[in-house]
């Protein structure tokens, strides 16, 4: 089996799985285009070979992790790959998952199509839509970063923690963590205005004098959802608020006129991420969990 990337976190799945790497070069023409090059493409003729996706931010495109995915898995086909694996920690188009108003598109299931197409499996964490881990469909399979999350954070020492989603989907992550680090649960309903974007978090937020809170949710990305959970958290007194998601994007916040993972930084006591994307704040890694599934159903 080999491992197909481009950066240190490939190799460390490679390393995970007792496997071969090979390396992806990557460069971006003045004009933004790709350029892809496998640098030893005649050993992975008749292979099983895993092309690791992942992205970086700040700067994520979304559209050019789709590009760099789709290419690879095309010129994996021509040099005569066995199996093709596709890893893609973070998904994109993920949040549009639903028809929420009249003639929007569904993206996320359009491009898991598109990419189930060209290789024999897929895997993905904690896409928005399909927080539980297991089998999206046949050759797709979601693993919960939750797993990775809770052990992290049971190397911490908390004294009176309460582990809250600021986002009701989050609840059932937020009872395994509260039950894995023996912390009280909390959730808060949020609702988004669907034209304007706007936020509105409700619930209520009980005093939390002498209480740890740790807000834990799926994605980060401009910082709204987590922002009004820490401002209800600072009203009802917390002593530390801590924020934990599986996925950190970094991106400019209009409203704040700061980026994302500055804001949330500066307005929380501390703020981690897992390693789906190369982001500034990662705290642990969910290569241990994709390694042993590769290993078990590749």
């Amino acid at each position: 089996m080999i491992v197909l990337g481009n950066d240190e976190f490939a190799e460390g799945v490679a390393k995970k799985m007792n496997a071969d790497f090979a390396k992806l070069e990557t460069k971006k023409f003045p004009d933004g285009e790709y350029y892809l090059r496998i640098l030893e493409p005649g050993k992975l003729k008749g292979q099983k070979v895993i092309f690791v996706s992942r992205g970086r931010t700040p700067g994520l495109s979304q559209d050019r992790l789709l590009t760099k995915s789709l290419l690879v898995l095309f010129r994996l086909a021509e040099v005569g790959a066995k199996k093709i694996g596709l890893f893609l920690p973070y998904m994109p188009y993920s949040r549009q998952d639903k028809e929420f108003l009249p003639g929007e598109v569904v993206s996320v299931n359009i491009f898991r199509k598109i990419l189930e197409d060209k290789c024999d499996l897929i895997v993905s964490v904690t896409n928005h839509d399909k927080r539980e881990e297991g089998w999206i469909d046949k050759k797709f399979y979601n693993i919960d970063g939750t797993r990775a999350a809770i052990e992290f954070l049971k190397t911490k020492k908390f004294s009176s923690p309460v582990v809250a989603a600021p986002d009701m989907t989050s609840k059932g992550s937020v009872e395994r963590i509260a039950e894995a680090i023996g912390g009280e649960v909390l959730a808060l309903k949020k609702e988004r205005d669907r034209k304007t974007g706007g936020i509105k978090t409700s619930g209520e937020m009980p005093g939390l004098t002498g209480k740890e809170i740790i807000f834990f949710d799926d994605i980060a990305s401009s910082g709204g959802t987590l922002m009004c959970a820490i401002e209800k958290a600072k009203k009802a007194n917390a002593d530390k608020i801590i924020c934990v998601v599986v996925h950190a994007l970094d991106v400019h916040n209009e409203i704040a006129g700061k980026n994302s993972v500055d804001m949330i930084k500066e307005a929380c006591d501390e703020y981690y991420a897992s390693d789906t994307i190369e982001n500034p704040v990662q705290g642990f890694s969910i290569v241990g969990q994709v390694a042993e599934f590769f290993k078990e159903n590749f």
